[in-house]
């Protein structure tokens, strides 16, 4: 699997920046003139995301890892601190579970550990189906309502996806991401419990937690599980801040990953 990146290189250590669900290797590059001041930067898009093919119906957190440690060995990048926002956090812990030797150090945007949806095979089988049923031949539509009637059974926000997700190119309009692919990737890397990929690792992992009054994926349910299987985490909340919060507050998520990093006191 070849995927889409952006690496930019200097003699600092490596952050590799992973993306979460309907999004891309795009929702990082404000942040660049910043933390290319403390680290080589490789962004990249997961597959079927951004500019990375969307390749069969495997949107696990292990396969999304695989992938990952394929393009990292083509770059012969050896050592990383490995930061995933949301779904992309998932990424990451399958990755450090699966090279742990490669991990410096984890950063971990707003996502809990542990399994999120329940697996059964008439689940997979329904998922499979409404992935199916979604799958389009192109991003490029006459309308938005035509994406409006791919996308609206999939999200309870679709209009705001309509707002934030689609640009108008050349008289067409184009989504951002692959409608299947949201839905197994959504579903695929939630099922799997990885709280043993740090219970059985020893590197050190930050958890960069969302206030729960603005909009956070890890509810207190979530925090009790890391606080309780993984005590030597860090754990971190930047105030005011949205799920999305390099985006909300890029100011205090850059302070924070660089001081992590660095060893210095958040």
């Amino acid at each position: 699997m070849d995927l889409n990146y952006k690496y930019i290189q200097n003699d600092k250590p490596v952050l590799v920046m992973l993306h979460g669900l309907v999004s891309s290797l795009d929702t990082f590059i404000p942040l660049i003139p910043t933390l290319e001041k403390h680290f080589s930067l490789l962004l990249v898009d997961q597959r079927g995301h951004g500019n990375s093919k969307a390749v069969g119906f495997d949107y696990t957190a292990p396969a999304m890892a695989v992938d990952l440690k394929v393009l990292l060995d083509k770059l012969n990048i050896k050592k990383v601190i490995l930061l995933g926002h949301s779904m992309g956090g998932r990424t990451a812990l399958a990755f450090g579970q699966l090279y742990p030797e490669m991990i410096k150090k984890m950063i971990i945007e707003d996502m809990g550990i542990h399994q999120r949806q329940p697996r059964t095979p008439e689940r997979d089988l329904e998922k499979n189906n409404i992935a199916k049923e979604s799958t389009v031949d192109s991003l490029y539509f006459n309308s938005k309502d035509d994406i409006f009637k791919v996308i609206s059974p999939l999200f309870s926000y679709a209009k705001d996806l309509l707002k934030t997700k689609v640009s108008e190119v050349d008289g067409k309009f184009k989504l951002s991401f692959w409608p299947h692919v949201s839905v197994l990737y959504g579903y695929q890397g939630n099922y799997t419990d990885l709280t043993s990929a740090l219970t059985e690792t020893t590197f050190p992992v930050l958890f960069l937690i969302a206030d729960p009054e603005i909009g956070s994926a890890m509810t207190e349910t979530c925090i009790e599980h890391v606080k309780t299987k993984v005590p030597r985490a860090q754990l971190f909340e930047i105030k005011k801040s949205w799920h999305n919060m390099h985006k909300t507050h890029p100011k205090e998520f850059c302070e924070a990953v660089i001081k992590f990093a660095e060893d210095k006191e958040l």
